[in-house]
């Protein structure tokens, strides 16, 4: 499967090397594609490569949104919406408002919690399949995640259920054994809030190791 990864950060390079080490031609997109730490990682991913996010957004079959949230609409617009129909998009985005935690260890959502960051992405690219996934962990656990008091459960939200089908099939390639679809794209209001509350455990505890489980009877 071709995997075009829009967003060169710390997520999008984790996720662009997992999914290589597992088989699937990548590319990654980016604004800056000589930048030094791009191509520091590229040559230890020789499999791998770069270009702009039009080129990327035209290659993959499957396109996965790692922007930050700021960027996320200038990448969506540079990689030209028509590179998006009838394409699964797994938006990993998260809305935060980039002033980082208040005196309490609480991050914001720059949409509120009215509307999400998902709902957007979705009316942006309304010839796409948007599933939001991976959103709720941080990018050292969001491949092989093993935690010995339980199986981490990933939670998934989007309108199409083939397109959820086929996300549940890519999350477990990356290990993840319980993937949760909580329904239509407007739950990512709540997946984003959960966020807040992952980051907020971790700025309180100092440790970002933790992830969410969901227990059944």
């Amino acid at each position: 499967m071709k995997i075009a990864i829009l967003g060169s950060g710390d997520v999008g390079l984790t996720l662009a090397a997992a999914f290589s080490e597992r088989g699937h031609a990548v590319m990654i997109g980016t604004r800056h594609t000589q930048k030094e730490g791009l191509q520091d990682w590229l040559k230890a991913h020789p499999a791998a490569q770069s270009g702009t996010y039009s080129e990327t957004a035209a290659f993959g079959d499957v396109i996965v949104l790692c922007t930050g949230w700021t960027g996320t609409k200038s990448a969506i617009e540079m990689a030209g919406i028509w590179n998006f129909k009838k394409k699964i998009v797994i938006d990993v985005t998260n809305p935060l408002d980039g002033k980082g935690p208040d005196a309490a260890g609480r991050l914001h959502l720059a949409t509120g919690h009215a509307k999400s960051g998902g709902e957007q992405v979705q009316s942006w690219l309304q010839d796409a399949h948007v599933v939001k996934a991976l959103n709720t962990i941080g990018n050292t656990r969001m491949v092989a995640p093993s935690y010995a008091d339980g199986t981490p459960a990933m939670f998934i939200a989007g309108n199409d259920d083939l397109a959820k089908l086929a996300v549940t099939d890519i999350l477990g390639q990356l290990g993840w054994k319980d993937v949760v679809d909580v329904g239509e794209i407007p739950m990512s209001r709540h997946l984003e809030s959960m966020c807040v509350v992952w980051c907020a455990y971790g700025f309180r505890k100092g440790s970002w190791d933790h992830a969410f489980a969901l227990l059944r009877k």
